[in-house]
């Protein structure tokens, strides 16, 4: 009797699969992503540099109404630097969560 439980638990493993595999240790990349602001409201075309800890460059640019996305940023920390003709260079530090966006706003100066 014993030795037919024994093989219905080997079956039942069988069949349902067994992961024998570690998870990966390399997190997912993740997003930057923010609105980019002037005195008088949104940078359309302020570009965006980030660079991780792996000292990858990742850059961007916002659209019309001051939107950016950067993605497959390694997660880590980073620097970004933000950027537009007639501002102020902007440069920050965030931290990039694996598969999640990290929203970093950003208003700039007159230059």
């Amino acid at each position: 009797m014993f030795r037919s439980i024994g093989l219905i638990v080997i079956a039942v493993v069988l069949a349902t699969g067994c992961n024998t595999n570690p998870p990966s240790s390399t997190p997912k990349p993740g997003t930057l992503q923010g609105v980019v602001s002037g005195p008088t409201g949104p940078i359309g075309g302020a570009s965006i540099v980030v660079t991780p800890t792996d000292n990858s460059y990742h850059t961007g640019t916002a659209d019309a109404n001051g939107f950016y996305q950067i993605t497959g940023i390694p997660a880590g920390s980073i620097v970004y630097t933000v950027s537009a003709p007639g501002f102020q260079t902007y440069t920050g530090s965030a931290t990039i969560n694996p598969d999640a966006a990290t929203v970093q706003n950003v208003s700039l100066s007159n230059g």
